[in-house]
């Protein structure tokens, strides 16, 4: 796992995946469950592109707990539904209306200051779980962790 060095890569994720876990509870906070929900869609399409399978697997989760019927019920895990030609459609449409200018132009917006709040965590997955308002810990429900 990723302990915050000079992987540029990674660290671009997980500044993505911030943006949109951040965007994700301020829509919840507003009551907006489906923006929600298409926020988490893309924040759980960054952790799994990026090995963090808790938290994909998580974001999943709360999708599925708010809409069972969703199209990601059709995948046991959102890494499988990347490698399937429905949800990529489904997925392009999402990328399109919440690129990542305008993630980043939204939580301009809303006021949201994230500074250098990664620094205080000791991993990725750590940082990600305390932007789902999931105690670390919690996230063993979904499998096991990495080893750093």
């Amino acid at each position: 796992m990723y302990l915050g060095g000079d992987d540029d890569g990674m660290s671009d994720a997980v500044e993505r995946l911030s943006i949109y876990l951040h965007l994700a509870h301020a829509s919840q906070l507003r009551g907006r469950l489906h923006v929600r929900d298409r926020l988490l869609i893309l924040a759980g399409v960054i952790a799994a592109e990026n090995k963090l399978t808790r938290i994909a697997a998580c974001c999943r989760h709360r999708v599925l707990q708010h809409n069972p019927q969703h199209l990601l019920g059709r995948w046991p895990t959102l890494s499988e539904a990347l490698a399937d030609a429905d949800f990529a459609h489904f997925l392009r449409h999402l990328y399109r209306r919440y690129p990542d200018e305008r993630a980043e132009r939204m939580l301009v917006t809303l006021g949201i200051e994230r500074g250098c709040e990664r620094a205080t965590y000791f991993s990725d997955e750590e940082y990600a779980s305390s932007l789902l308002r999931v105690p670390f810990t919690a996230l063993e429900q979904f499998g096991p962790g990495e080893n750093p």
